[in-house]
């Protein structure tokens, strides 16, 4: 027997894109609507909502264009150790170096780069980073603490380089920093370009 079908209401502007989605893609309006409630009750079956389960596909295909990659956790972890013995300074001026790459790429496929940071580091991708925080908001500062604890010192402190190197890709300066094993918090402003300081000159 047939399922039965129930009318429902949906907003004028949302059916105009079913209908435009439904036609590119070669499906009925019944059977793509169909196909979003299903995929609606999945989520929630996962303990999730549809919204959170696309801004986290939005940051894994954002963090795969960056190229990063997954690795164990294990792997990594020896890895850096070994490295950080004897090439302590050069790792920490690369992850720099990789920071502020990362930043520009923020910076250029984002309007608010900040928000989408605060993302991806809560996101499996960063050292089982558990608290992300952003405090003392004024116009042009904030505090910044990231906390993960249970990374070791030289790990915290690659963090820490990789961090600093996208901020200051997006304009900011670090006022202040600590960085102890699995907590880094910075003061952060942001930097007044030229530009800018000769439009306040032109005010005042």
């Amino acid at each position: 027997m047939s399922a039965s079908k129930k009318f429902v209401a949906v907003r004028g502007d949302l059916l105009q894109k079913i209908i435009e989605i439904s036609n590119r893609k070669g499906k009925t309006v019944y059977g793509f609507v169909n196909e979003i409630f299903e995929q609606a009750i999945k989520a929630e079956e996962l303990d999730s909502t549809l919204p959170e389960i696309v801004d986290f596909y939005v940051l894994v295909k954002t963090l795969r264009k960056a190229g990063a990659t997954l690795i164990f956790s294990d792997i990594l972890n020896y890895s850096i150790k070994r490295l950080y013995e004897v090439e302590k300074e050069k790792l920490l001026k690369n992850w720099f170096s990789s920071g502020l790459w990362y930043g520009k790429f923020l910076k250029a496929k984002f309007q608010k780069p900040i928000e989408v940071l605060k993302k991806v580091l809560t996101s499996l991708f960063f050292f089982e980073i558990s608290e992300v925080e952003f405090s003392n908001i004024e116009e042009n500062k904030f505090s910044l603490k990231v906390i993960s604890p249970n990374q070791p010192q030289e790990n915290t402190e690659l963090l820490s380089s990789f961090l600093e190197g996208i901020l200051n890709a997006l304009d900011f300066n670090i006022l202040n920093r600590d960085c102890w094993r699995g907590i880094i918090i910075f003061e952060v402003e942001k930097r007044i370009k030229l530009s800018e300081m000769g439009l306040r000159d032109m005010e005042e």
